[in-house]
Formats: structure tokens, C-alpha cells, sequence
């Protein structure tokens, strides 16, 4: 069964904290959460609201993923999605397809990193340089 993506996990399902929850560490799924509501446009005050954390946690889940975006890859926001000739993976923000695991780490990353950070963190890979047919063998 495929996962489901970030909109159809919190676009009408919301998640909260119980009040005795409320100092405990993020869970994956609260984690998700944010990156939703970062990506919807949500300001971090909002978020923390809904979920029933303070905003700094928010803010330093933010700044977090902004040092270290393997936390962003850590959250599982994508999926294979098939293996005809090669691997085909969806991610699970925008549901659009890519074709290796690294394109599609550095597919989900850009949504909520800039392309400049995207390509320092995760490098594109290097083109496979062909044998011309002029060269030995």
C-alpha cells in the first residue's frame, strides 16, 4: 500500500499534543508536520500552536534541518514507486516521480531548501563520460 503524501497525512487531519505530551522530543510524524506546515506557508506560530509545542521548537526544527538536511531525508518523503528498467521513486510532497534515489533525495530537499544549499549538501551526480569512437580502447 503506498505511503500517503504530506497534504493527504495533514490536510484534514491535524495532529496535537496532549497536555502531558507537551515536553517530550518531536516524532517523526510531528516532524513531518512542521515541514507540511513550512511548506503550506504556515508561520512557525501557527504550527506550534496546532501541535501544542512552544514556537522555538518550531523555529529550532527549522534551523535544525537548515544545518543538517539529512534530517529532512530521515522522515521517509518518498517512496519507491517502481523498478522497470531502473528504479522509480514518488515523492511524497508533490507526488511526482524521479528516477534514483539520489535525484529524488536532492528532489525532496528542494522544497524546502534553496538550490544552492541543495547542491552544497547533496552534489548532483557527475554525467557518465562516454567512449567516442574515436577513442582506444
Amino acid at each position: 500500500m503506498p505511503k500517503p503524501t504530506l497534504d493527504e497525512s495533514f490536510a484534514q487531519d491535524l495532529p496535537s499534543r496532549r497536555p502531558d505530551q507537551r515536553h517530550s522530543w518531536l516524532t517523526a510524524g510531528e516532524r513531518r508536520f512542521i515541514l507540511w506546515g513550512l511548506k503550506e506557508r504556515w508561520p512557525a506560530t501557527r504550527i506550534a500552536v496546532q501541535l501544542g509545542v512552544n514556537e522555538a521548537t518550531v523555529r529550532k526544527f527549522r534551523q535544525n534541518y537548515l544545518q543538517d538536511p539529512a534530517l529532512v531525508l530521515e522522515l521517509g518523503l518518498y517512496e519507491m514507486a517502481g523498478k522497470l528498467v531502473d528504479d522509480e521513486f514518488k515523492c511524497l510532497v508533490c507526488e511526482d516521480r524521479v528516477s534514483t534515489r539520489q535525484e529524488t533525495e536532492r528532489h525532496v530537499l528542494r522544497h524546502f531548501l534553496e538550490q544552492e544549499d541543495v547542491d552544497f549538501h547533496k552534489p548532483p551526480a557527475k554525467a557518465r563520460r562516454k567512449r567516442g569512437a574515436g577513442e582506444g580502447k
